[in-house]
């Protein structure tokens, strides 16, 4: 009887080992699944600044219209279209009407060479030709007409649309920065606040001076951003890391967990700019590792493989 016992108490535990060693095996096979290749970034700490993003446009304020002094003929154009001016270059020779007469009496020429007939016309500041409207001799000119325009181009100026929502941040003397269509940028102040408003568009026109030397274009689209606040200990993540639905009402970042679980956090955006966004989450850390490529449709609780 006890031989029976042991033999039967010796097959049981057999069995139970092998049954053990059964499903230690198949828990192996079903965890060896395909894992997705991702890249991942860090979480940090750092300054952001929240930014009014509004179009402008480049203008010439000093514009020196060049009139004639004398009614008469235009004897000499000293300048083409586009020239580049300094004050007191000579621009035009404006014949009187009697000296005209008497060079082409042919009576006395060397009377009618005597430069009291002629009147010099000389440049009034620095900067460019436009709008040559006298560009040949021999056109008649009368006293007070418009001969050119010299445009100052070395002081640019940048004319903003401001909406009046934004008029309490907008302030005499405020930094500001221009993007122009090459990417590259110009600094500049504001130096002008227009008291009044667009009926239309309920806009106020704002001025902007550029401190950069460099040559722009008048009419020139571009870009004035202004900081309207800052965050100087936000949490920041790349743009890439975060996720949200087609409505943009709801954001979430991938969390990675034991360098191979992906979960999903959900988290909300503050300020962003070009490249960083602001993120609040009490889940979320300094230096925690989140998916920035490779993200898009994962599920929660994803295993994943990290990439460089």
């Amino acid at each position: 009887m006890k031989s029976a016992v042991n033999f039967i108490l010796i097959t049981f535990l057999l069995g139970f080992f092998v049954s053990c060693k059964s499903k230690t095996i198949d828990t192996t096979i079903n965890t060896d699944v395909p894992k997705v290749a991702v890249k991942t970034t860090t979480v940090i700490y750092g300054e952001i600044d929240d930014i009014v993003s509004l179009n402008g446009k480049t203008v010439f304020l000093k514009k020196d219209a060049v009139i004639s002094s004398i009614t008469g003929y235009v004897k000499k154009v000293n300048v083409q279209y586009g020239d580049e001016v300094h004050k007191n270059d000579l621009l035009f020779e404006i014949q009187t009407k009697e000296n005209r007469a008497l060079e082409n009496s042919g009576l006395d020429q060397e009377l009618a060479s005597l430069k009291s007939g002629i009147v010099s016309i000389l440049a009034p500041s620095d900067g460019i030709i436009s709008d040559l409207n006298a560009n040949s001799t021999g056109m008649f000119v009368a006293e007070g007409a418009q001969l050119c325009t010299i445009v100052a181009n070395k002081e640019i100026t940048v004319l903003v649309n401001v909406p009046y929502q934004y008029n309490k941040w907008i302030k005499i003397n405020k930094a500001c920065k221009i993007i122009l269509p090459d990417s590259t940028f110009l600094d500049g102040n504001i130096v002008k606040i227009m008291p009044l408003i667009n009926a239309v568009t309920q806009t106020q026109d704002v001025l902007i001076k550029v401190r950069d030397n460099r040559q722009v274009p008048e009419n020139l689209n571009v870009i004035v951003q202004f900081v309207r606040s800052n965050h100087s200990n936000a949490m920041l993540i790349p743009k890439e890391a975060l996720l949200t639905n087609e409505a943009q009402q709801a954001f979430w970042v991938m969390k990675i967990l034991h360098d191979s679980l992906a979960i999903n956090v959900p988290v909300k955006k503050g300020f962003e700019n070009n490249r960083m966004v602001e993120i609040f989450s009490p889940d979320i850390s300094v230096n925690d590792t989140l998916i920035s490529e490779g993200a898009y449709g994962l599920p929660d609780s994803t295993i994943v493989k990290v990439v460089k």
